[in-house]
């Protein structure tokens, strides 16, 4: 692009020059001068018409230098944000991954003492949260309403795990909005992506027991989820809900 522009001052030059040559030697027969003050005034004229013409192409590089810069800088800034985005979210996922393998652990001591045959039974775990199920399921096929089924699970669960269990999940839900917000250069689509990312990486067993928690117990952390709109839309997709009792 330089050299078109140094091309078009070499031809200006030449032009002015053939001007000057046709006017004053071939049209009007003047030949050339020994007197220096004539050809001074060949200087001014050069000079005269010259200027103009390259402070032109001056200011026309000068704008193309200042876009050319202002285009790099544009590209410098992305690639800053898009590292910062990188860095936070390497943080993030590091976080993210901690608080599911510590979701985890607490779940496998998770424990629900029940009553059968006059007699308790524990269960553990995802046993624990199958025979949970399978009680709330009679209760419901026998018209129990969601009260009596809350009364139930507090019975039950007089330990409060599954409100534990459920607030944990809570808490990575809202890490994934707060650190993943629109303010910080992150999309819907980002958080989306992480739903599934939790979802997928929870025990189904653990999934299931939040649903429960979520349809039948008043938590703030299940009032959370359930006002969700991003992650209960990426929660229907892969087949649950708060209704499924």
């Amino acid at each position: 692009m330089i050299n078109r522009y140094v091309i078009a001052a070499a031809v200006l030059i030449l032009l002015v020059l053939f001007s000057y040559v046709l006017q004053f030697y071939v049209n009007l027969g003047f030949s050339v001068s020994a007197d220096p003050e004539v050809w001074g005034q060949l200087g001014d004229y050069v000079g005269g018409m010259l200027n103009p013409l390259l402070s032109f192409i001056s200011i026309v590089l000068l704008i193309k230098s200042l876009t050319l810069q202002r285009e790099a800088n544009l590209g410098l800034r992305a690639e800053i944000r898009n590292t910062r985005k990188t860095e936070r979210l390497r943080s993030f996922e590091t976080q993210i991954f901690n608080m599911i393998n510590s979701q985890q652990s607490y779940f496998d001591n998770f424990k629900i003492d029940f009553v059968v045959d006059g007699e308790k039974a524990r269960s553990l775990g995802a046993e624990a949260v199958i025979r949970l199920e399978e009680i709330i399921e009679s209760m419901r096929e026998e018209g129990g309403d969601l009260k009596a089924v809350s009364e139930y699970i507090e019975c039950v669960d007089y330990t409060d795990h599954i409100y534990s269990l459920t607030r944990i999940f809570y808490n990575m839900v809202k890490a994934v909005d707060d650190r993943l917000s629109d303010s910080k250069g992150f999309t819907e689509e980002d958080r989306r992506s992480y739903y599934l990312t939790l979802i997928n990486f929870t025990d189904f067993s653990l999934l299931r027991l939040v649903v429960i928690a979520a349809q039948f117990m008043d938590y703030p952390s299940t009032e959370y989820l359930k006002a969700n709109v991003g992650f209960n839309s990426v929660l229907e997709e892969v087949g649950l809900g708060y209704d499924l009792y």
